[in-house]
């Protein structure tokens, strides 16, 4: 179950199934946060509340925690609102075991959409804080934690589809779709999906009523139709006493971290952008200030997140501080890849992201013939590999069995047996490397040793990457590139292809 390929949600697939899917995703962390954190675990002169001020800030690890402490409060019928709580409800213990279990990559190994998405969630939590820390002074910790995660279900769904956010950022910066792009799934569908993921994730229900209230248009247009009046502060107010079911709900505190991402989002793009100015206006109302006031206040807690994370520069990433020094009507202009080369050809993120969920723990995939996809998606898309299969042993035929493949003639290839592989000199030749390059003549000395069956499906250049279970095969791919033999460089990613393939198939189920 998936986002398909035009960037739509697969009309056979329902919402509900999508979210099932996405929910079991288990987004990784970075070396240096899970590390830093396991330090702080381990010092017992910290308190929970000390220990929960650091989590928060690993956006990553805040989600898990939640995740993981809702279950067992999803059993007794009672939320999460707090870090803190949900720490208390699992203990130190249980925190330092789950931080263990998660999956760990360096910093440059995950999409850079998905970290810009991360920064922005960060920088709609410094909003939060600054703005509303005087007039919501005892829910403090309930706002940071819902301010920080209200993003949270689509850091899965940009993490698994990056291009999607490269789409929403072309559009809102006015410029027209990249060419060969498909469009995003609709705002109604991406809602429901948000809403239906954190219900399933156990989040505070703050976040859900903030989905719920743009969902809700009629009673945010009026909101948004008497906070644009924001020169005449006396006729809002008696809008407002006209309408007291309007106050009431603009009076929420949820409302607070759906206009703190609101204003991050839009601040984003453009500071002066209307869509950002609507949010400006409304967050005015809701604190009872001057918009000029509050727009001086958002533009201070931008350049203190930023001074507070002086790496964001060194790592690639915006921040909308930097825009407050621009002429005003300035805009930024969406970063662009240099042409590529042919030496790089393929989705090098594509690809790091395949071989990412292919090392996920549990296994995101329902069956073998998912796992064996997403590896012939890793050398189709991300290494620019064309022809290719993957055939696994058959303890009951003891045989290797093609199993699915990219390129090939799929008639003559489905079933195919390419003879015993844990026995004589095939099988110990196959075990010798962890990638085998063949050409002509290295095909003719191999002649005498290889099954007759084999020799059909080879081509003349190409590789043969065993895969091992304690010095046992238990799988095989062949890749044959276009241009013959492959650089170092697709090599090495071709056999770290093959080691993501081989945990998947670990992970999925234990081999004989």
């Amino acid at each position: 179950m998936s986002l398909d390929q035009h960037g739509k949600i697969d009309p056979q697939d329902a919402i509900g199934s999508l979210s099932e899917s996405l929910s079991a995703i288990v987004l990784p962390i970075e070396r240096q946060q899970r590390d830093l954190l396991l330090r702080h675990l381990n010092n017992e002169l910290l308190s929970l509340s000390d220990l929960s001020q650091a989590i928060l800030r690993s956006p990553v690890a805040t989600l898990h925690v939640c995740r993981q402490a809702g279950l067992a409060a999803r059993q007794r019928d009672i939320d999460i609102m707090t870090l803190e709580q949900a720490c208390g409800l699992l203990g130190v213990e249980r925190l330092r075991s789950l931080l263990r279990e998660l999956p760990v990559i360096d910093r440059e190994q995950a999409p850079q959409q998905y970290r810009q998405l991360l920064s922005l969630s960060e920088h709609a939590l410094a909003q939060a804080q600054g703005l509303f820390a005087q007039r919501m002074a005892r829910l403090w910790h309930e706002l940071s934690l819902a301010s920080l995660l209200f993003l949270a279900p689509f850091w899965v769904i940009v993490y698994q589809r990056p291009e999607l956010f490269d789409g929403w950022d072309r559009r809102h910066l006015g410029l027209a779709a990249a060419p060969n792009t498909a469009p995003v799934p609709s705002n109604a569908e991406l809602l429901e999906l948000a809403i239906q993921l954190a219900q399933r994730w156990w989040l505070p229900p703050w976040i859900i009523q903030g989905y719920r209230a743009l969902s809700g248009r009629r009673t945010m247009v009026k909101a948004l139709h008497i906070a644009r009046n924001s020169e005449h502060p006396r006729a809002q107010q008696a809008a407002l006493d006209d309408d007291r079911p309007l106050l009431r709900w603009l009076t929420q505190p949820a409302n607070s971290l759906l206009m703190a991402n609101g204003l991050a989002l839009g601040a984003h793009h453009d500071w002066d952008a209307r869509h950002t100015r609507r949010w400006q206006q409304l967050t005015a109302l809701y604190l009872g200030c001057a918009l000029d006031e509050m727009q001086s206040a958002s533009h201070r807690n931008a350049v203190s997140h930023a001074q507070h994370n002086p790496e964001l520069r060194s790592t690639g990433l915006w921040h909308p501080a930097e825009a407050l020094l621009w002429p005003q009507g300035t805009r930024r202009q969406p970063r662009t890849a240099p042409p590529r080369t042919l030496a790089a050809r393929g989705n090098p993120e594509l690809w790091r992201q395949r071989c990412l969920t292919l090392r996920q723990h549990p296994s995101p995939f329902a069956n073998l013939l998912s796992a064996l996809d997403c590896a012939l998606d890793a050398l189709e898309q991300g290494l620019d590999i064309r022809r290719s299969w993957i055939a696994l042993y058959n303890g009951r035929k003891d045989q290797l069995m093609i199993s699915a493949n990219r390129g090939f003639d799929a008639a003559s290839l489905a079933g195919a047996t390419l003879g015993s592989c844990r026995e004589g000199l095939w099988g110990r030749w196959l075990s010798s490397s962890d990638c085998h390059d063949l050409s002509p003549e290295r095909l003719r000395q191999l002649a005498q040793l290889m099954p007759a069956s084999c020799k059909t499906l080879l081509a003349e250049h190409g590789h043969l990457l065993p895969l091992l279970h304690r010095e046992r095969v238990i799988g095989l791919i062949h890749v044959a590139p276009a241009n013959g033999q492959l650089d170092q460089r697709r090599r090495a990613a071709l056999i770290k292809t093959a080691q993501s393939l081989y945990q998947a198939l670990i992970t999925f189920k234990q081999p004989n």
